[in-house]
């Protein structure tokens, strides 16, 4: 029971902290709370809700009028995020993320807004004369584990 207490406040102290702020902080903010907590979380819930703020975040970012610098924030948090799921090494966490992950690519919502957020970025990348490769290295490790 406690366990189940905990990882509620913690998913709960996620959703708080990944609700405001720019898109490299909240992710950052997943991060750290994933690398604190992780391991004890095998609710596919609680993973189905990681992968909700972190789409939420990545179109965020590439729906606004990005910077150079502000992609270089972002490819920071983004590794720091995938430096924090490669430490997860609970097997019954690895079944949660993986019912989680098919839960989520049913979301056809997200995946629309997506593709617009995408195209969205490409005209953004064009008008700072920034080549494609670069945003795409930002995302690397984190395309939605």
């Amino acid at each position: 029971m406690k366990k189940i207490i905990y990882s509620l406040m913690a998913a709960t102290l996620c959703l708080m902290m990944t609700s405001c702020g720019n898109p490299a902080n909240r992710i950052k903010s997943l991060a750290e709370d994933i690398s604190n907590n992780g391991n004890e979380w095998t609710d596919a819930d609680q993973w189905e809700s990681v992968m909700q703020d972190l789409a939420t975040a990545m179109c965020d970012f590439l729906e606004s009028d990005f910077t150079e610098d502000d992609i270089e924030e972002f490819a920071d948090a983004a590794s720091e995020l995938s430096d924090a799921l490669r430490d997860i090494d609970d097997d019954k966490v690895f079944k949660a993320i993986n019912k989680a992950s098919k839960k989520f690519e049913k979301d056809k919502d997200l995946k629309k807004r997506m593709k617009a957020a995408e195209k969205k970025a490409k005209k953004r990348l064009k008008e700072l004369d920034i080549d494609e490769d670069d945003l795409r290295d930002a995302f690397r490790g984190i395309s939605l584990f």
